[in-house]
């Protein structure tokens, strides 16, 4: 697809979000509108309803720069100033909006708010049931936390390969020549409860992705570092830290049929990908940010 027909496709988008709110003002629905990405929803609605209490109406703009075209239109509009109006994006690895008529994650996406050992052992508690003082609690914890630092180690070269193509293509307006899945790609890693292993290097990345810009090997190995400073679980691509959770739980689920070494019970339950949002939301984490954000645009 061409720079001008991304374009194209991204206003398209954004008009039907823009007239989807309209039609509602048009018939005096008086409430908060919310702006969001795509499903992101079932995170942002029970925070929302903490503190509002009207009429909510969600509409999904598919994409964060469609989110943000919706903004300009509505925004270039005066009349619109009376009705509450709300706009959520993921903080990516681009560049900040700076924007505070704009709720911009403090993370890489909400998916990171749901994959802190702290949420890990809610989750714990509350769908396996489990106490605190359980000895199949503080294993299954403790693996956990020290497989996802694993994880985070053997991530961090192909995350920060791909910050650094979005960087490309934020500053140059060139494609980056990628397309990720929600998933890492499997054939460069191996995660089970007996650990993770690596299977992969900037050659195999260049081999897999054959499309993509070009990365200088000084600006990775600056990325790396860059990295190597932060919170990885923060700032790495949600999608993968959320994915590498559920495999962790559903690791821990078949070994509680099987082997039993964290586990020494039968384990019933499942979850995906596409559930895991709305069935974790009341264990992820709530930025202070957020919250500051609702407060303003809800007065």
């Amino acid at each position: 697809m061409t720079v001008e027909q991304l374009r194209k496709a991204r206003e398209e988008s954004a008009n039907v979000a823009y007239l989807t709110f309209t039609r509602h003002i048009t018939q005096d629905k008086i409430g908060l509108f919310c702006f969001f990405e795509g499903k992101d929803s079932p995170y942002y609605y029970p925070r929302i309803k903490e503190k509002f209490s009207g009429n909510y109406y969600p509409i999904s703009c598919s994409g964060k720069n469609k989110v943000l075209k919706v903004y300009e239109l509505i925004d270039g509009h005066r009349e619109y100033d009376i009705y509450r109006k709300a706009f959520f994006v993921d903080r990516d690895f681009d560049f900040p909006l700076l924007n505070p008529k704009i709720y911009e994650t403090p993370c890489y996406s909400i998916e990171n708010l749901y994959t802190s050992s702290n949420v890990f052992k809610e989750i714990l508690k509350s769908e396996f049931s489990f106490a605190e003082t359980d000895e199949d609690f503080l294993r299954c914890l403790q693996v956990y936390t020290d497989l996802q630092k694993d994880f985070h180690e053997a991530i961090t070269l192909f995350n920060a390969w791909y910050a650094c193509l979005i960087y490309l293509r934020n500053t140059t307006q060139q494609q980056t020549g990628v397309h990720l899945e929600d998933s890492f790609p499997r054939e460069f890693i191996t995660i089970s409860l007996a650990g993770i292993m690596i299977k992969y290097d900037i050659l195999a990345i260049k081999a897999k992705y054959p499309n993509a810009l070009d990365v200088a090997d000084d600006v990775l190995q600056q990325k790396i570092g860059d990295f190597n400073t932060q919170n990885k679980g923060q700032v790495f691509r949600g999608k993968y830290e959320l994915d590498f959770m559920l495999k962790m739980i559903n690791c821990l689920i078949e070994d509680s049929k099987t082997t039993k070494a964290f586990i020494s019970k039968p384990i019933k339950y499942n979850t995906t990908n596409t559930q895991a949002i709305s069935q974790f939301s009341q264990y992820a984490e709530t930025p202070t940010e957020l919250t500051e954000y609702l407060k303003k645009v809800i007065n």
